[in-house]
């Protein structure tokens, strides 16, 4: 008998039970063991109107939100908001003026509006990619790993992987021009749409030429989903070039924030001497739990990356395997769990474990679990994500 592809309905309600079991988590842990909180530089009065799940680079977004991008850093070690992308903090601010809703309330709205959104598609997507059976398995390896409560936070990950699925369903119906508009918004958000353009490009090339059309028009159709995203981050670069002469201030001002100077092409030797030396101390959980299990979930997806290449999954594949990319070039192993959340064609191969049902409700359960550990500890200004 047919697996039933599962209803909207009921993708909606596992998510929003989700949300309210992270929410009473963060909430909670708001309250209680006081005694845990780190240190941290947001002023008394951010700290005291934020809710739970805005902390650390969400402070960077309300600043923009109410107050709009800083002088560049004069000096070495000077921290500005430079290296965060304008869609989402601009729709902070909208709905902040449209409602009167305090800006990182608004801003914990948005990221819920765009992930049950993009739930939704991410069902869609995998149901005509895999096959209904997989849809649930998918999701629930989604909400249940460790860094996913980020799309609930006042991050982009929720925003931008609603705008990704977005394109990558509308090039599924033959919808360039949403495709279009959903890739140029996504290049606006984070730099992860500066790896979506080449997927969509692929996805569009191949989607044409299954459906019979000629190489002209297939890459056509290539060129019209897969520059947008690259034409958005073109636009920041270019605004910041308009008003501070520095077209890639983004990345100054993110490599600005370290003990030493350094570029982006400095970040695959430092992680990499970072791992040597933890492992040549034998201290790899002493010195930084957090990352070093950071470290295990890069190269997680850098094996989902060739599964999907095994399957003949050539655009997904791709797409995930650029996702991680960007990791090396932080210069840090320590948000490689939050910058494999857009690489979403990976969980539908993590979903596949569910063969084994007691294998895969074990992954779950541990899923959950060191989530609810990095819940508890971002709330109390341990951990950065």
């Amino acid at each position: 008998m047919p697996v039933p592809v599962p209803s909207t309905r009921r993708v909606l309600s596992v998510c929003l039970l989700w949300a309210a079991c992270v929410w009473t988590l963060a909430l909670v842990a708001a309250r209680s063991t006081l005694w845990l909180t780190g240190p941290n530089t947001w002023s008394y009065e951010v700290k005291r109107r934020a809710t739970p799940l805005a902390r650390w680079d969400s402070g960077w977004y309300i600043g923009i939100a109410e107050s709009g991008y800083m002088l560049p850093p004069r000096q070495f070690g000077e921290e500005t908001n430079h290296a965060f992308f304008p869609l989402y903090p601009l729709l902070m601010r909208a709905v902040t003026r449209a409602t009167g809703l305090e800006t990182s309330l608004a801003g914990n709205l948005i990221s819920l509006a765009c992930f049950l959104g993009a739930t939704v598609l991410f069902a869609r997507w995998v149901g005509s990619r895999w096959g209904p059976s997989r849809v649930m398995p998918a999701l629930l390896a989604l909400l249940a790993f460790p860094t996913s409560f980020f799309f609930l936070a006042v991050y982009t990950e929720a925003l931008f992987l609603f705008l990704a699925l977005l394109a990558a369903d509308s090039v599924d119906r033959d919808r360039p021009f949403v495709a279009s508009l959903a890739g140029y918004l996504a290049g606006l958000t984070r730099i992860s749409g500066a790896v979506l353009g080449p997927y969509l490009a692929v996805s569009s090339f191949l989607r044409s030429r299954s459906r019979g059309r000629g190489i002209v028009a297939s890459l056509t159709a290539a060129a019209v989903t897969g520059v947008p995203p690259l034409l958005g981050f073109a636009t920041f670069c270019a605004y910041f070039y308009r008003r501070f002469g520095d077209p890639f201030l983004f990345s100054t001002a993110q490599h600005n924030w370290g003990n030493a100077e350094k570029s982006a092409w400095d970040g695959p030797f430092l992680i990499a001497k970072a791992v040597y030396e933890d492992f040549s101390t034998g201290k790899i959980f002493h010195r930084s739990p957090a990352r070093t299990l950071e470290g295990f979930i890069f190269l997680l997806f850098a094996f989902l990356a060739w599964r999907l290449f095994r399957e003949k999954r050539w655009p997904e594949s791709l797409y995930t395997l650029l996702t991680i990319g960007l990791v090396p070039f932080t210069g840090t192993l320590e948000s490689a769990g939050r910058y494999v959340l857009p690489a979403f064609p990976g969980f539908p191969v993590l979903g596949s474990l569910a063969a084994s049902p007691p294998l895969f409700r074990a992954l779950l359960a541990l899923g959950f679990l060191v989530q609810a550990a990095y819940v508890w500890v971002f709330v109390h200004w341990l951990w950065a994500g």
